[in-house]
């Protein structure tokens, strides 16, 4: 696996690629794989968000969506399988937290997908919640968390 050379702001040219990172996730097979069908990221979606992504070699190896607004949410958080493992999920997931507190955002939502609470838990977030299921996509509840991105 190559060293993750760059963390850059997605740009629109590069939606295609976030979608198919975001497709062949093994975290969304089973009966997780619904609430991704016919979900891409979009040119719009990544001049809306802060979208940034992990590069090697000019290879995509992850990437972050963090929603601003009057409740900022960590939307997406993605690795590629073969970078699982590595660190990259922990170097994002604080390279959304500095960008968060360096627009001043003190607290950051998090709805996670269920097998992903302990990553979360294990950075600092805090489970408060969770968010009911939403037929027939999502038939689970989803943990819901805050990221206090400053001193508490």
């Amino acid at each position: 696996m190559a060293h993750v050379t760059d963390i850059r702001r997605a740009t629109a040219a590069d939606a295609l690629s976030l979608t198919r990172l975001m497709q062949d996730s093994p975290a969304y097979r089973g009966d997780y794989a619904r609430i991704l069908e016919g979900y891409q990221v979009t040119a719009d979606q990544i001049g809306r968000d802060l979208i940034f992504l992990a590069e090697a070699e000019g290879r995509l190896l992850g990437f972050y969506s963090l929603m601003l607004g009057d409740e900022p949410e960590l939307d997406l958080l993605f690795v590629a399988e073969a970078a699982q493992g590595t660190g990259l999920g922990r170097r994002l997931f604080a390279h959304m937290k500095d960008e968060a507190r360096a627009r001043g955002l003190a607290v950051v939502k998090i709805v996670s997908h269920p097998p992903s609470v302990g990553f979360y838990q294990r950075l600092g977030a805090k489970l408060i919640g969770g968010k009911p299921p939403s037929p027939p996509r999502v038939s689970w509840v989803r943990p819901v968390l805050i990221l206090q991105t400053g001193p508490a």
